[in-house]
């Protein structure tokens, strides 16, 4: 029953920014301001917010990330293996590669740390958060660094190092996170005029993310998919989360501190996966429909992945 009751919310609050939208309750336009909303202000205020006043244990958090990253560097590897194996085009490679790696950490990977793992350890919470830097750098680094070796176009080492810096630099949640973390480590306490602004903000990003993904997510992509959208949506839900599970025993981290690795690594391909693609001279399309149904497989593979955990 717990788990119904952590996941559930999750999903349905998905499903109600789909059903909004579908319907045509509010408009397209609506929806498009409400992603912007969030990506740009409620989730770096939450950042801003959380990490600020935590109690963060440094040696605990380097470990968390070293079993996340090895757990993702271990998946673009094999996804690399796979797309060499299947003979696919240089540019479905790059979109194929990104989207068996690539999660979606801030706008499923924390709620959902938050909405279930947060509810047996009040510890989640922090950890989820202060995680989630490390995981947008990484990301950005190493998708970056895939689509512009496949890309159809061929760039400079300089435009191709100018282009890293500008989505690296310029990724909201980056600043949010470095933000409270310097306020974090100088021990600076942010006045009440702002804090409260703040953490209201905060409090409406949980919500407002999931309904802003269900709004955009477009299952009319998946017509027409084929192999390597399953296999990559598969090693991007599946297999990841199975390495952090087999690779967990070599860190030194209790229960609550491997899931949080665990539950990054399962969240579906984010969707900065589609629009990086299709602007970095990628498979648009095929970057797409990892997103969509990755992110339907997810409904089935996170309640099973907290059955596993608790």
């Amino acid at each position: 029953m717990f788990i119904l009751n952590s996941i559930a919310p999750i999903f349905l609050l998905i499903a109600l920014g789909k059903l909004l939208q579908k319907i045509g309750f509010l408009p397209d336009s609506f929806f498009k301001g409400l992603n912007r909303l969030v990506f740009w202000i409620a989730l770096p205020a939450l950042l801003i917010s959380r990490i600020g006043t935590a109690n963060i244990d440094f040696p605990t958090v380097s470990q968390i990330i070293l079993l996340f990253t090895t757990g993702t560097l271990l998946s673009l590897a094999l996804a690399g293996i796979v797309a060499r194996w299947m003979r696919l085009p240089t540019e479905k490679k790059g979109s194929f590669i990104q989207g068996s790696f690539r999660g979606n950490g801030a706008f499923v990977g924390l709620p959902v740390i938050i909405y279930t793992w947060g509810a047996l350890d009040p510890r989640a919470e922090t950890l989820g958060t202060v995680i989630l830097a490390p995981v947008v750098i990484l990301f950005n680094i190493l998708g970056v660094t895939v689509l512009l070796h496949y890309s159809r176009r061929k760039t400079s080492v300089a435009e191709s190092l100018q282009t890293f810096v500008s989505q690296l630099f310029k990724n909201p949640l980056l600043i949010g996170c470095v933000v409270g973390l310097g306020l974090n480590l100088s021990g600076m306490s942010l006045p009440l005029l702002v804090s409260r602004p703040l953490d209201a903000l905060g409090q409406a990003a949980l919500p407002l993310i999931l309904m802003s993904i269900g709004a955009s997510l477009e299952f009319e992509r998946l017509r027409g998919a084929a192999s390597p959208t399953l296999i990559a949506s598969l090693i991007k839900v599946v297999v990841a989360p199975s390495l952090g599970f087999l690779l967990a025993g070599l860190f030194n981290l209790d229960h609550t501190e491997r899931m949080i690795a665990i539950f990054y690594l399962a969240c579906p391909a984010a969707g900065m996966s589609y629009v990086m693609a299709e602007v970095m001279g990628n498979d648009g399309q095929l970057a797409g429909r990892i997103v969509a149904l990755s992110t339907l497989l997810a409904a089935i593979t996170l309640p099973i992945i907290i059955a596993l955990g608790v």
